[in-house]
């Protein structure tokens, strides 16, 4: 089976002044996902929740004398036959997250909120977290958050984010540090002619972090693969046959012109596009002018601490479909794309951890064999309590995943 990451996210802001919560009503705000209509009509409401903060779980100093094992990391590709040794000491393993499992009671207690968030009878219906509340429910201690962070300098790595949420601390290091700090190895494999990097072993943290660490994400650089189909093609051509939609044809097959006419058509919304390349301006301005739309350049923004991946073959072209079409029936829409080299869902997790925007979009998917349980685990750490998602599943025959 193939998971294809197609689904949008709703979280609350803060607003007025420092120290004072606002409620926030959104307007209605038309967003595209993989070339389907989704209608979004949202109003939040305060959140309420108390805020007692998590109990201290590292009550041991963190040594390295004696390590707890963590399984789940490695990708299936990451197989002998493609193995090409290690990388060099000196190679950057750029934006590795450590993820933290919540506690039994953390989780029963988010599981419940999460049943209550989806049912209208709730009083906590749609009443969504912000980061910093999740944390206070859900996340590790700011103390226990301390002690991680300066073990993990103590290893030389460079910190680069901990999670508002404080359910993961993104880092940088030298694969050799990686290596010294985690008992693991990072190996060199050439599939299909691609290179690609991750480690040849399951990873392990000191023991009193055995029961705090869940797992890592991007101990590899085995990415998630646009969805996009291309041909090439006329607009609704009598030669071919075959139709094609423009924006204003998508307004009419879908009962939108009634929503534009009322003034519903993005105005004071954002909306947050995950990619893994850089695009072209000139790209979305000639679909826009094309299509008859204003001009409404998105904005871009490189993730913290990421390099800029430049132009990506395949990648380039989904994220200008996502950005067209997303503002072509957002029309006013504030479009933000967040970029990464560590890939979509490295620049999904900054969104949410940096409340970007409201709505964020992301339509990247791969073969479900090709997610470690580290890489599940990671979703649901950005994901739960936060917002709701919807994923789709389809057939690897249907969209030729590897066969590896």
């Amino acid at each position: 089976m193939e998971v294809e990451m197609s689904f949008t996210f709703f979280n609350i802001q803060n607003r007025g002044q420092a120290g004072q919560k606002g409620i926030v009503r959104l307007n209605s705000l038309i967003s595209l996902k993989c070339l389907g209509a989704l209608l979004l009509l949202i109003a939040w409401p305060s959140t309420g929740f108390r805020q007692t903060g998590p109990k201290d779980r590292l009550l041991e100093r963190i040594e390295n004398a004696s390590t707890s094992r963590l399984p789940g990391t490695l990708h299936r590709l990451a197989q002998p036959q493609y193995d090409q040794g290690e990388v060099g000491s000196l190679f950057t393993v750029g934006r590795v997250t450590m993820i933290f499992k919540p506690t039994a009671a953390q989780q029963a207690d988010l599981d419940k909120l999460l049943r209550e968030q989806q049912d209208p009878s709730s009083p906590n219906y749609h009443k969504w977290l912000t980061p910093e509340e999740f944390a206070d429910r859900f996340g590790l201690s700011s103390t226990d958050m301390d002690k991680v962070t300066s073990w993990l300098q103590a290893q030389g790595l460079t910190v680069d984010e901990t999670a508002r949420s404080r359910r993961w601390i993104t880092f940088t290091g030298s694969a050799g540090q990686i290596e010294t700090a985690f008992y693991t190895q990072i190996h060199n494999y050439f599939i299909n002619g691609e290179s690609y990097y991750a480690n040849a072993t399951e990873p392990s943290v000191p023991e009193a972090l055995g029961d705090v660490v869940l797992g890592f994400r991007s101990l590899n650089n085995f990415r998630l693969k646009p969805r996009l189909k291309s041909r090439r093609v006329q607009f609704t051509s009598s030669v071919t046959g075959y139709h094609y939609l423009a924006p204003d044809d998508f307004a009419a097959i879908y009962d939108i012109k009634a929503l534009y006419d009322s003034g519903v058509d993005g105005t004071g919304q954002k909306l947050a596009v995950m990619g893994q390349s850089d695009i072209q301006l000139s790209d979305i301005r000639a679909f826009r002018s094309a299509s008859g739309l204003s001009p409404n350049d998105p904005q871009i923004i490189l993730v913290a601490g990421s390099r800029d991946p430049g132009i990506v073959t395949g990648d380039v072209d989904e994220a200008d479909l996502d950005l067209e079409w997303a503002g072509a029936i957002a029309r006013n829409a504030t479009i933000i794309y967040v970029n990464s080299a560590n890939g979509a869902p490295d620049s999904l997790q900054y969104a949410i951890d940096q409340n970007l925007a409201p709505i964020v979009s992301i339509s990247y998917g791969d073969c479900e064999s090709n997610f470690t349980q580290s890489d599940i685990n990671a979703g649901r750490a950005r994901s739960t309590g936060q917002c709701t998602g919807n994923y789709s599943r389809r057939s690897c025959r249907r969209r030729g995943c590897s066969r590896l």
